[in-house]
């Protein structure tokens, strides 16, 4: 019998490759139907994939060319017509996002999709049913659980990271896998909202736009573009989630904002060449409560016309809208980031099998690997194909 840990996207994926060959498999899963962190994504429609593939956005501290091989394994197109022809789930491109969607926009219909194609190749699953302890035992594994004991020939561990406690991951399979000596990269919450304490915006809660953000600390420099969003502890949205772990990562890490596309040759030009007021030149292009906030914090009377604009204020206001430097002070956490960064080093893995090095017949897969993607679809698409390579892994014996 093949052993799947884990009934999530990575899990489910690898349970259905893992019987295509007319294995046994059984998944066992701690919560009541599984795929709970499917049912939340993307809204509660599901963001199944990225349109494009973005491999070099991909954050590891393994070797890269491992996570991209196993990226790679199963291409893009692929892995599209693996929901649209065997799982009959159209999927609908969102233009403006570049996001892959279920043409019904229901998540629900992902989650179902994949139980049903594992049903139909025979894998049975036993839910609210948790992994207390592997043993190898004579080239197999004795497998604890809490409702009883099994035997398995091979064990897939796909049982997540330490994202969204809510919906069922608690990052057990990863101090499993460190106990069975694995080397760890340390974990971290990655995309995940930001803080500022004090609240220094929350008078911009519910405001939301696109902008350029650029995130630096002593090891990186990264810059992403996408929705922002205020809220009353903070900020969220695309581009914060897709910078936050380099400030979850380094609390010395700078963050600046360029609040539109115009850049600062281009302020300038607008307001000299303007003549009424400064805030009607700035909310043009802004929503109107930060050009407000904007043009305050650069000491900037709210009735000052654009002829009237002293060199300093300019330059002041002008910093503001192309270099804002974001106050943050810390993160939400696991409990809303969207994903684990860090886990089991991708060396520790056969890149071809996901096979331990350490313990043969035990194949790790999904979060609990150490890679993660940007928002859009990018970690589906590593859990649809570590899934897939870890079931294929454990049915080649």
């Amino acid at each position: 019998m093949i052993l799947v840990v884990g009934a999530g996207a990575a899990g489910l994926t690898a349970a259905i490759f893992a019987a295509s060959g007319g294995h046994d498999v059984l998944v066992i899963e701690r919560t009541t139907d599984g795929g709970r962190k499917i049912l939340i994504s993307g809204g509660g429609r599901c963001n199944v994939l990225p349109s494009v593939l973005a491999p070099e956005r991909f954050v590891t501290s393994s070797p890269a060319h491992l996570m991209r091989g196993m990226l790679r394994s199963w291409p893009l197109m692929q892995q599209r017509e693996f929901f649209e022809r065997d799982l009959a789930i159209p999927l609908a491109l969102e233009a403006d996002s570049g996001k892959l969607f279920p043409a019904s926009n229901r998540a629900r219909d992902i989650r179902d999709a994949l139980v049903g194609a594992a049903r139909r190749h025979n894998v049975r699953f036993q839910f609210d049913t948790s992994l207390t302890s592997l043993t190898a035992v004579d080239g197999a594994w004795s497998v604890a659980t809490t409702r009883g004991a099994l035997a398995a020939a091979r064990v897939i561990l796909a049982t997540g990271g330490l994202s969204v406690p809510a919906t069922g991951s608690n990052g057990d399979g990863l101090q499993l896998a460190e106990s069975l000596g694995h080397r760890m990269h340390a974990r971290y919450p990655a995309l995940t909202p930001l803080l500022s304490q004090p609240a220094v915006h929350a008078g911009l809660s519910g405001v939301s736009l696109t902008v350029r953000l650029r995130a630096k600390s002593a090891r990186r420099t990264l810059e992403t573009s996408g929705g922002f969003l205020f809220t009353h502890r903070g900020y969220s949205g695309p581009a914060v989630l897709d910078v936050s772990h380099v400030a979850v990562r380094d609390r010395d890490a700078t963050i600046r904002a360029q609040w539109t596309t115009v850049n600062a040759a281009e302020w300038e030009r607008l307001l000299t060449g303007a003549t009424g007021l400064v805030a009607t030149v700035v909310s043009a292009r802004l929503p109107q409560r930060l050009a407000t906030q904007l043009i305050d914090e650069a000491g900037i009377p709210p009735d000052r016309r654009s002829t009237e604009l002293r060199r300093s204020e300019r330059i002041a206001l002008i910093d503001r809208l192309t270099a804002y430097p974001l106050p943050w002070t810390g993160d939400e956490g696991f409990k809303k980031a969207e994903v684990t960064g860090g886990g089991v080093a991708l060396d520790e893995v056969n890149a071809q099998t996901l096979e331990s090095l350490h313990h043969p017949g035990l194949h790790l897969c999904g979060e609990m690997l150490d890679a993660f993607g940007p928002i859009g679809g990018h970690n589906f698409a590593w859990a649809w194909a570590t899934g897939r390579l870890a079931g294929l892994g454990a049915a080649s014996v």
